[in-house]
This record gives C-alpha cells, structure tokens and sequence, in this order.
C-alpha cells in the first residue's frame, strides 16, 4: 500500500471486515475517498421502507444494530428514530434516574436547530438568550435575530453555548453555571468538539438540575469523512430534581419540537441514518482521524504566523480549521467575489486541495466568509489528517503571501 494507505489502514481494515468489502494494495486518495463512501452508501441502501406503515404498528427493527428501532405511523408527520441510551453512549453521561433523556433525529444539524428556537419561542412566554460568546454560528445568529430575539426580551435565561465559537472556555462556563441560579436551560451545539470532551460539562449543567439540551450536526465529524448522509441530533436532558411546573415546560418543549420536526418533514428517516457512526469501534477510528486533524490545523497555525507577510492568523480552541483574517480597510461585496475567484484559482491544479465551505473531511478544504468577529473577511483552511502536509502548507503560505 502507498503511504497514505499504510496510516490510514485502520480504516481500511475496519471497512473491509465491518462490510466485506475488497481492498485494492494501491489507492489514490480519490480512490480511497470514493471506496469508503460506496461501503457505506450500499450499507445504507438496505434501509428501505414504505411511505405508510400498512400493518398500522408503530415499532419496527430494520436496523442490524439492536440499540436502534425505528417507529412510526406515517412516514414523514411521526417517523422517529429510538435510541434509548444515546445519551449514556455517544456523550458519555446519564441524565438521571427519574426521567427519561429524549433524542430526535434530523436531516441536518440545522433542522435540529431551528425546531429548538422555534419550540422554545412558542412555548415559552417570557425567556430571553444569554450568549457569553458573540461568533455562534452564523445560520444560528441569523434565526435567532429575524424570528426569536425581536419577540423575547424576558427574565427567564436560556445559555446559549456554541463549540464553533473561537474562544470556547469549559471552565468559564462552568463558573458561570455555577454563579447563575436563575437559568432555566443551557444549549450547546457540540458540532465541533469530540462528544467526551464536553462531558464535564454536560454534567454540571445537571447538577445545577437545570435542563441540557444538545444540538449536532453529525455530518461534520462523526462519519469518517464518509459525508454519505446529512445528519443532525436534538438531545434533552432532564435533571432529577425539578419543580413540576418546570417539567411541565420541558414536556411542552419536547413536544412543540417533535411536532415541528414532523410538520417540516425535518426528521431523519431510517434510509439516511448512519447507524454505524455510533458503533465503539468505528467511534475509535474516527476519534484518531480528528486528532490528526487537530494536529495538522496546529502545524499550519504555527507555520503560518511565522512565514506571512501580513494579515492575522487565528486558532479556534476546537482546531478543527485555521482562520486568515485579511488585511482590509474598506469591507466591500465584490471583495468577497475576488477572494472566492482567487481561491478557486488556486485549487484547479492541486490533489487534495479543494474550494469547500466545510471541515473533517479526507482533502484539504479552502473556503472565506465575512467574520463579525474581526468584522473583516477571513479565509478558513481546514486541514486533512495527513501525516506529512509540509508541500501542502507551503502552497498555502505562498497563495496566501502572493494574493493578499
């Protein structure tokens, strides 16, 4: 095997053994790319059900995996996916004794969003967002300020946590849970962390007895940079030790969310779910693979602070991407234009090098958006998880010093 199959041989193996699947001795990275998704998308193809439950009965195991049934009357209004220990599995904590954790599965990570903010704007009357940071994510920013802030300015605080947030501080947000006893939940969009390393976390917002809700786009890191399906989670959390009144919210909540989820047609359905990112062993592998691209974003971080000629280079606390804020003094729209042309420009003629507006993935990944941060233009650059990325840093720090 070639260099970049020898690392990756624990992913390979694991396919071959997990799904039967036949390895060539020699792959390109495409090649490589387009034989781990076509193992998981024939995996998926087996997951076929009718658009109504003819036998009117509403639990039915299709998947190969026993933690998982899927239940529903009729396909897109109810269809729900039951896991009844994801709590305890994929994040590594327990809610409590008394009441049950609620998982809904969705088509994206932002479906999963919205249904909370939309939940919570209609069944709570009188609550308002506390944001300890300012860079959540953008599409969540957004829905917030044009469907829920305008209408809530209350007394009763919800802490909004975001893990794409530059600056993302456990320990500063444990001090503040600990200091505000009026709050009456805590959401964290755990999209850009490894679900343990978040777990102390969750738990002291449970031992605050207050509500944790999770949010998640799974498609992002959890698939081996598979990218075979798009996958969201809404999690809820409930403490032991609650006042019924406060339950009674919590219920309403839960419900308003299935019921929106159900009406936009936003929940997952049993052809698109990936059950086996939640398999131990392939939860393994895949934590190695991030590691290596937390590593890598670190090299380029350090490798470009030292060699750009100007500009500012920044390292979100997650490491999943390396941030280059450009040196503007006017902020215009056709600015963006020239940067997204230059960009593509430079990709055409390299491999593993690509213009895509995410990160996790096998290739390299070059993208710019406008950040309100540095209220400036930044291009991101997400590393891959190759052992040896020095040519490629290289031609980053050289486009970067010859365009910008």
């Amino acid at each position: 095997m070639n260099d970049y199959n020898y690392y990756k041989k624990h992913e390979i193996l694991y396919l071959a053994q997990k799904f039967n699947a036949d390895v060539l001795d020699i792959m390109t990275l495409n090649e490589y790319i387009d034989f781990k998704r076509n193992v998981f998308i024939n995996k998926l193809l087996n997951k076929r059900v009718p658009i109504t439950n003819k036998n009117n009965t509403k639990t039915i195991n299709i998947f190969d995996n026993n933690k998982f049934l899927y239940e529903y009357s009729y396909n897109r209004y109810d269809s729900y996916i039951n896991y009844p220990n994801f709590d305890k599995e994929f994040y590594k904590v327990k809610a409590t004794k008394k009441y049950k954790s609620k998982v809904f599965f969705t088509n994206s990570g932002m479906s999963a969003i919205t249904a909370l903010l939309l939940a919570l704007n209609n069944v709570l009357g009188d609550f308002s967002f506390i944001f300890p940071d300012e860079d959540i994510y953008f599409e969540t920013y957004d829905f917030i300020n044009k469907y829920v802030s305008k209408k809530h300015k209350g007394n009763m605080k919800i802490l909004y946590l975001d893990t794409i947030s530059q600056k993302f501080n456990i320990k500063k947000y444990e001090t503040l849970i600990a200091k505000n006893d009026a709050l009456f939940a805590v959401v964290i969009d755990t999209t850009c962390f490894i679900p343990e390393e978040i777990t102390s976390l969750i738990k002291q917002v449970l031992a605050k007895n207050k509500l944790c809700i999770l949010v998640r786009s799974h498609t992002k890191l959890d698939m081996m940079a598979s990218e075979i399906s798009s996958l969201g989670s809404l999690l809820y959390l409930i403490p032991n030790n609650i006042q019924p009144n406060y339950f009674n919210n919590i219920k309403k909540i839960i419900a308003e969310s299935y019921y929106l989820l159900g009406k936009f047609g936003a929940l997952c359905l049993p052809d698109k779910f990936p059950e086996f990112i939640f398999n131990d062993e392939f939860k393994k592998i895949n934590n190695e693979r991030i590691k290596r691209i937390e590593n890598n974003n670190y090299f380029l971080y350090l490798y470009l602070k030292e060699n750009l000629k100007k500009g500012k280079v920044i390292l979100p606390e997650h490491k999943k991407f390396v941030l280059y804020a450009l040196d503007m003094d006017s902020i215009l729209d056709e600015q963006y234009k020239k940067i997204e042309e230059k960009i593509k420009k430079f990709v055409i003629n390299e491999d593993d090098i690509f213009y895509a507006c995410s990160f996790g993935f096998d290739y390299i990944a070059l993208d710019a958006y406008y950040d309100i941060n540095f209220k400036n233009y930044v291009i991101r650059i997400s590393m891959n998880d190759n052992l040896d990325i020095k040519s490629q840093s290289l031609k980053i720090k050289e486009f970067i010093n010859d365009n910008f």
